[in-house]
C-alpha cells in the first residue's frame, strides 16, 4: 500500500545589508537542488523527483505534471508577467557531457499540470509578446511559437558554425521582426534581423574581430545588445539599446574591463543587472552590478568576487553561486505554505 506522506515547505526570504559579504541565501526546508519553478507568493512549486518524474506542488496537493525515467533533468523558464511556463525535459541528462543534448520541450500554464509539447531543442528564449523560441543544433533551426496558439509559428535557418556549441538567442520586437545573434564558418559573431514577411536575413552590426561573445536581452519594451569577451581576461565590453528602425541605436556602457556579462534587463525598468569585471587589488574579480540605464551609473550589489551569473525568477532577482540562490537587494517575498508529497 502507498504511503503518502506531507510536510510543509516554508518559503523564507530575509535581506541584509546591500554590501554584506554574504548574501542571504533562498532558504527552504524543500531541498532547493530539486525545486525547478516556484512562484513568488509560494503558491505553486515545480519539483522533480529522483524517479524522473515532474511534480507541481501546492497546499494540500501534489499532481504530476510529466512522467520519465531514473536520470532526466528538468529545466524551466517563465516570466512574472506571463501565465505560461516553457519546460526543457532531458533524459539521460547525466549520461552524455554533450551541451547539444536537445530535450523536449513542453508549454503549461503557471499552477496547471496540462503539458504541451512545442518540439526539441535547447537555449529557450521567453519573449515578451507571449512567443518561445529555441534552437536544434543538428539542424541549426531556430524555431518560434506562440504559446497562446502553438500552431502558429515559423523557423529561422542558420549556417554552418566555426564552434558547435554556440547557441543563437533572440528577441522578438513586434510579430513580424526578429534580432538574433549567430556565429558562421569563421568564428565571428553577428548581430542579424529577420523579418518574417518576406523571410529574409540581413547582418546589421558586426563587431571587429572573433573575441567576442554577443548577448541579447530584453525587458519594458526595451531590447538591448552586450558585447563581452570570450576569454575572460582580454578585451572591453559594450552595451547598446536597439530600435527596429535602427538596429544599434546607441551605445549606453563601455568598460576596459572584461565583463561576463549575463544580462537580465525584465526585473526593473530602465535598468540592467549583469556580471561585471572590477579591480580587487591587481585582479579582476567579478559580481553582478545594478546599471541604470538612464543615469549611465553603475551599482555594486554583491562582494562574491566570482558572481558570473544573475537571474529574475518570477519576478525575484537572485544569484546563482557555489550551489545556493543567493537575495541581492531588499526584495520581499511572501511566506507560503507548501505541502509536497512523496510516495514510497
Amino acid at each position: 500500500m502507498a504511503l503518502k506522506t506531507s510536510f510543509y515547505m516554508t518559503i523564507l526570504f530575509t535581506s541584509m545589508s546591500l554590501f554584506a559579504s554574504t548574501l542571504p541565501p533562498l532558504a527552504t526546508k524543500q531541498d532547493s537542488t530539486n525545486i525547478r519553478y516556484l512562484t513568488r507568493d509560494g503558491k505553486y512549486t515545480y519539483y522533480q523527483r529522483r524517479s524522473g518524474d515532474l511534480l507541481l506542488g501546492t497546499n494540500f496537493n501534489v499532481q504530476e505534471v510529466l512522467k520519465s525515467n531514473m536520470g532526466t533533468m528538468y529545466f524551466i523558464t517563465g516570466k512574472s508577467e506571463n501565465k505560461w511556463l516553457v519546460i526543457r525535459q532531458v533524459q539521460h541528462f547525466q549520461q552524455s557531457l554533450d551541451p547539444r543534448l536537445v530535450g523536449k520541450i513542453y508549454r503549461v500554464e503557471k499552477g496547471q499540470i496540462n503539458a504541451l509539447e512545442l518540439g526539441e531543442g535547447v537555449a529557450i528564449d521567453l519573449h515578451s509578446n507571449g512567443w518561445v523560441s529555441f534552437y536544434e543544433p543538428h539542424t541549426r533551426l531556430i524555431t518560434f511559437k506562440n504559446l497562446d496558439n502553438p500552431q502558429i509559428g515559423f523557423n529561422i535557418q542558420t549556417p554552418p558554425k566555426l564552434n558547435p556549441y554556440f547557441f543563437p538567442h533572440a528577441v522578438m520586437l513586434d510579430e513580424q521582426t526578429v534580432f538574433y545573434v549567430d556565429m558562421n564558418e569563421k568564428g565571428e559573431s553577428a548581430l542579424i534581423s529577420f523579418n518574417r514577411t518576406d523571410g529574409k536575413s540581413k547582418v546589421i552590426f558586426k563587431p571587429k574581430g572573433i573575441n567576442r561573445r554577443l548577448e541579447l536581452c530584453q525587458g519594458f519594451d526595451q531590447n538591448y545588445l552586450g558585447a563581452f569577451p570570450f576569454q575572460q581576461f582580454s578585451g572591453t565590453s559594450e552595451i547598446w539599446s536597439l530600435s527596429k528602425e535602427k538596429g544599434i541605436d546607441k551605445q549606453i556602457y563601455s568598460s576596459s574591463l572584461s565583463d561576463m556579462g549575463n544580462m537580465v534587463c525584465d526585473h526593473s525598468d530602465k535598468t540592467i543587472f549583469f556580471s561585471k569585471g572590477h579591480k580587487s587589488g591587481a585582479a579582476v574579480r567579478h559580481d553582478i552590478f545594478e546599471f541604470n540605464v538612464e543615469s549611465g551609473q553603475a551599482k555594486q550589489i554583491s562582494q562574491l568576487n566570482y558572481a558570473t551569473q544573475v537571474i529574475n525568477h518570477d519576478g525575484l532577482l537572485l544569484i546563482p553561486f557555489q550551489g545556493k540562490y543567493l537575495v541581492p537587494l531588499k526584495q520581499e517575498q511572501s511566506s507560503g505554505q507548501e505541502t509536497l508529497g512523496t510516495k514510497e
